[in-house]
């Protein structure tokens, strides 16, 4: 009589890291860093599906609404990403109807980003589920723990800036 095969189930892939001997890896800050920073995409993705807009494009937007008129080398710079890496974001963002390019007056070469009402609409919706997003993540950490965790963050990125 033939035996019957059954597939082995496949642990959950946070139970397989840390049964996994991280050795010196695992006491880096960028290595924790960005394993911190994907658990936290993934469930941001999960809240803002219905959306279809990658996280750092809700930035965009939000930065765009706190400062409508800004240059894109001006949006570049406070999101640490170069303009050539913008572009495209800027593109489909324009394409969608959530961002306007306008020439600026007294300098043709650039132009000022602004949200259309489609755009501030998107934004005000999406900022509710990120809002929600951070809720989620206050409580896994202490309000001192939080201001703490982001101006480690910032004191790392300055130190690190090329600027």
């Amino acid at each position: 009589m033939p035996t019957k095969t059954t597939k082995k189930r496949m642990p959950p892939v946070a139970e397989t890291v840390s049964q996994t001997n991280l050795g010196w890896l695992g006491g880096t800050i960028g290595f924790n860093l960005r394993i911190a920073q994907e658990a936290s995409v993934r469930t941001y993705l999960r809240s803002v599906a219905d959306t279809g807009t990658l996280q750092w494009r809700f930035a965009i937007l939000a930065l765009v609404h706190e400062n409508p008129g800004m240059t894109q080398a001006a949006l570049g710079k406070a999101i640490k990403r170069d303009t050539s890496s913008l572009t495209p974001a800027l593109d489909d963002l324009c394409e969608r109807g959530l961002v306007t390019r306008v020439r600026r007056e007294n300098d043709r070469r650039s132009y000022e980003l602004r949200l259309t009402a489609r755009g501030r609409s998107t934004m005000e919706q999406m900022k509710v589920k990120v809002q929600a997003h951070e809720e989620e993540l206050d409580q896994l950490i202490t309000k001192d723990q939080r201001a703490r965790l982001i101006a480690i963050l910032r004191q790392i990125t300055t130190g690190l800036s090329d600027e």
